[in-house]
């Protein structure tokens, strides 16, 4: 059976979904501090749920726990983030995605099947290059000059897309819908953040792989 470990310091919010996950038909483990999200680990779930709550200490103690085991083992992480936390989602590292709170229970199910879907594994063994980039789709794992570079889920995929379609610009609308689905509810600013955030992490004054297409999008660099 498919388990997701729902961790909040916030008691309804943690009813709510253990109510969305039971709903699903997955088992629920529950984690209202970080002592109940350490034992919750330790059952290996499938996907992680984490309410980010700012000012809560409980809530810091548990995010730390489980990017700290993201170091040693594959942990998908979804995090439940406030909206006014948005742009300062871009210096927090070691997610996979993420939800603007107040959330819509659709939208978190919707995440939590293609995070399950996707741990399976990629659907084809082969490597993209680019220039001083390489990326390995059978590993998830994308290098510069041989240095492993760390990634977000949806950082990848989003790298990945671009550069299967070299040169081709594509807008927002177009990058929500092949990266996150169709049934995703958030806005497009979700695109830019992760673009920016991805950029921050493969791009330096001597390498430019995304470029912005003023007014219309962005596309992988269609030299090299």
């Amino acid at each position: 059976m498919v388990t997701v470990l729902a961790a909040s310091p916030g008691k309804e919010e943690l009813a709510t979904l253990s109510m969305l996950i039971s709903k699903e038909g997955h088992e629920a483990i529950i984690a209202l501090d970080a002592r109940s999200a350490a034992s919750g680990l330790e059952k290996n779930p499938n996907v992680v749920v984490v309410d980010i709550q700012p000012g809560s200490q409980e809530s810091a103690r548990m995010w730390k726990l489980f990017t700290d085991a993201r170091k040693t083992r594959k942990l998908p992480l979804l995090a439940l983030l406030p909206e006014r936390e948005a742009e300062q989602y871009e210096l927090v590292p070691g997610t996979d995605d993420f939800v603007l709170k107040p959330f819509r229970p659709p939208e978190v199910i919707a995440r939590l099947r293609r995070m399950l879907k996707s741990s399976k594994g990629p659907d084809a063994k082969e490597t993209i290059r680019h220039g001083d980039l390489t990326i390995d789709l059978a590993n998830y794992e994308v290098t510069i000059g041989g240095k492993r570079i760390e990634l977000t889920y949806k950082e990848y995929e989003l790298l990945k897309f671009l550069a299967q379609n070299k040169g081709k610009v594509f807008n927002r609308d177009t990058l929500l819908n092949r990266i996150w689905g169709y049934d995703y509810y958030g806005g497009d600013r979700t695109v830019d953040v992760h673009i920016r955030r991805l950029r921050s992490k493969i791009e330096d004054s001597s390498h430019t792989f995304i470029e912005t297409v003023r007014n219309v999008g962005y596309r992988f660099a269609p030299g090299g």
